[in-house]
């Protein structure tokens, strides 16, 4: 994966090649504590604390291993022990080797609660022995039963980080506990845990040196309280072949997935490299981001079909405010057709240039420099007036397919918050994929996913990833159905109705005496509108799209005319002006201080054209100063009392600008 010169989060989504679960290999019972401790096969390793055969809890049968301490770095733990040699493994291989343990555990409350903030104490762990020893995984429960990862990353210091995920308390919990190792530039040697089904993993190894990991243990191992600590241990399973955990596990199956990182789970969340220890932030508001120095990050999706021929999405925010103007690399972005221990894989990103300007790049990374391969430059953004860049609501949605034996076509769309407008399939590129800087990206390996973050400045609130076929395609076309086309009524506040769509979240009307029509007059789920006011004699033109959740639009129905004609006894129409600045009056109030008045083309008011709230007590008149456009406009008054808070506004009124 590329260095850049900013904080790197890289979010991994590992896929299975085939659709279903792929099967396991059951583990059989290793241990069953249920006769005396002298005969159990797994290792008693014992300092200062106690291992005894307990009936006081007990996972099956009649006996667990109950396990106590009572001191400061004491020890009361399990172990077994298995070969897997940093001399076995060779530089940028594909295949990975698998140890797996598994354990019933119990750890009561009267433990856990008793931890003071900085207190800990290690339940589980998979290391090296013997020289160099230093190298290790760790699981550390901590206040109120927060799971805490140690291990050593490229500087050879072991570094702690915590999984977002706490251990359940006070019942019987499947801990299964797996290492991965595979040489190459990404994996390294991969602590994953699962705890009663909920899977936290990978947290990765810098590097591999002569280091021979042969060790794996359950229960307390270490500790920095003094306080009685206390576990029960059984059925304990080894398993040292398999691909998957044979225990529970959690992960979804499903051909699309979404995962929202404001929820502050870290289920799923894998941390890559030696970059974990740099604080990677799950938060409420803004979701995952790097608080400090570079980070990789991701989710694990190793149940799912292949994702060769897919999509995915990632909605931006900002969590430290305002990004300072960068250059480069500094943003979020979606990656795919990559191989997790290469620096190889596509990817569509933001990236800014010398003077920071942003654009959407198409890119192959192919371990040491990017090739760009298309551009579209980002909106500007209405939060930093002046700059373009990805801003807070901004969506990244790219998808890609195979064509034929050796070319990908890429699209990506782009979703501007700020203006509530999707630009669809803005990069729209088909290439040839298996020789980019000499990687071939359809040789079977490149079929992960990545999501990334450049910068501590740039979140990810959530992102989805699916199959080709689960791609939002945008929503079907309203059908116009009445009036009927180029109808004349003599209603002038007649209801236009069209075709309900599935799929739809709302449909957008715009009603206008030009064609095509350019006045929105609603935005609402509903599949009929009424002009809340009459209609003026004249010719209307009409037309109606449908809007998904995410805010993709379909395209425009038909443009349908309506003529408004009167009919013999009509009445006069009123509150028509033909000045674009009419002058709109109102009642006096008794107790009024100050008037303020709004004037827009919606009865939401959301974005007034015009407005004041400087109006004098005698003031019963305005001129609207900002000139109108043809068109039908609502109104209303509010009155200051006298401790300066605002009365209720008035009831809405309308009127129609004709200056034709």
């Amino acid at each position: 994966m590329k260095k850049h010169p900013f904080i790197l989060l890289i979010l991994i989504l590992i896929f299975a090649a085939a659709a279903p679960r792929p099967a396991r290999t059951a583990a059989a019972v290793l241990e069953t504590f249920e006769g005396s401790p002298s005969s159990w096969v797994v290792t008693q390793d014992v300092s200062g604390g106690s291992i005894t055969r307990s009936s006081a809890y007990a996972a099956a049968g009649a006996y667990s291993a109950r396990l106590s301490t009572s001191g400061t770095n004491q020890k009361a733990a399990l172990y077994i022990t298995f070969s897997d040699p940093a001399s076995a493994h060779t530089w940028n291989e594909r295949t990975a080797t698998w140890h797996w343990q598994r354990a019933a555990v119990y750890l009561p409350s009267a433990t856990v609660n008793q931890l003071a903030q900085n207190e800990y104490f290690t339940l589980a762990g998979m290391w090296a022995s013997s020289s160099p020893s230093t190298y290790g995984w760790y699981l550390r429960v901590t206040q109120g039963g927060a799971l805490v990862a140690l291990g050593t990353p490229a500087s050879g210091s072991p570094e702690s980080f915590q999984l977002f995920g706490s251990f359940p308390l006070d019942q019987w919990v499947e801990l299964e506990i797996g290492l991965n190792t595979q040489n190459g530039p990404g994996i390294k040697r991969a602590f994953a845990v699962v705890v009663d089904g909920e899977f936290y993993g990978w947290y990765r190894q810098g590097r591999l040196e002569n280091e021979t990991y042969d060790r794996a243990a359950i229960g307390i191992l270490s500790g920095n309280t003094a306080k009685a600590l206390v576990a029960h241990v059984d059925q304990w399973r080894s398993l040292t072949t398999a691909k998957f955990p044979d225990g529970p596990d959690n992960r979804p199956t499903t051909n699309l997935q979404e995962q929202v990182f404001t929820s502050g789970s870290g289920a799923l969340v894998q941390y890559d490299w030696s970059t974990w220890v740099n604080t990677p932030t799950l938060d409420p508001a803004y979701g995952l981001y790097p608080a400090e120095s570079r980070v990789q990050a991701g989710r694990t999706l190793d149940r799912m079909p292949s994702v060769a021929n897919g999509w995915g999405e990632i909605e931006i925010d900002w969590p430290n405010g305002t990004p300072p103007t960068c250059t480069g690399y500094c943003s979020a972005m979606i990656g795919f057709h990559k191989e997790i221990n290469r620096e190889e894989n596509l990817e569509v990103i933001p990236i800014a240039d010398g003077s920071g300007v942003f654009n959407l790049a198409l890119e192959a990374w192919v371990g040491s420099a990017p090739q760009i391969l298309a551009q579209w430059r980002i909106p500007n953004a209405q939060a930093a007036p002046g700059r373009n860049m990805p801003e807070p609501g901004d969506v990244i949605r790219a998808r890609w397919e195979q064509s034929g034996g050796t070319q990908i076509r890429v699209r990506a769309s782009y979703y501007d918050a700020s203006a509530a407008l999707w630009f669809k399939d803005v990069i729209d590129r088909t290439f040839t994929a298996t020789n980019i800087g000499g990687v071939n990206f359809l040789d079977g390996y490149h079929e992960a996913s990545s999501i990334t973050i450049d910068s501590p400045f740039y979140a990810i609130r959530r992102y989805k990833v699916g199959v080709l076929s689960t791609y939002p395609e945008p929503v079907a076309t309203p059908t116009l159905t009445a009036p009927a086309n180029a109808a004349i009524l003599t209603d002038t506040r007649p209801t236009f109705r069209w075709s309900s769509v599935n799929g739809a979240a709302r449909y957008e009307v715009q009603l206008d005496s030009v064609n095509p029509p350019a006045l929105t007059v609603q935005d609402a789920a509903a599949t009929s509108y009424q002009p809340p006011a009459p209609l003026l004699y004249r010719t209307y033109y009409w037309r109606v799209r449908a809007l998904d959740d995410s805010g993709l639009a379909s395209a425009w129905s038909e443009v349908w005319p309506v003529t408004i004609g009167a009919d013999a006894n009509a009445a006069p129409m009123v509150t028509v002006y033909n000045t674009a600045t009419p002058t709109l009056t109102w009642n006096p109030v008794s107790w009024a201080t100050g008037y303020e008045i709004q004037v827009d083309n919606h009865t939401n008011f959301s974005a007034p054209l015009f407005q004041d709230d400087s109006l004098g007590a005698g003031t019963l008149a305005v001129v609207v100063s900002a000139a109108l456009a043809d068109g039908m406009y609502y109104w209303r008054v509010r009155a200051r009392r006298a401790d300066g808070k605002w009365g209720a506004w008035s009831a809405s009124g309308s009127f129609v600008v004709d200056t034709m």
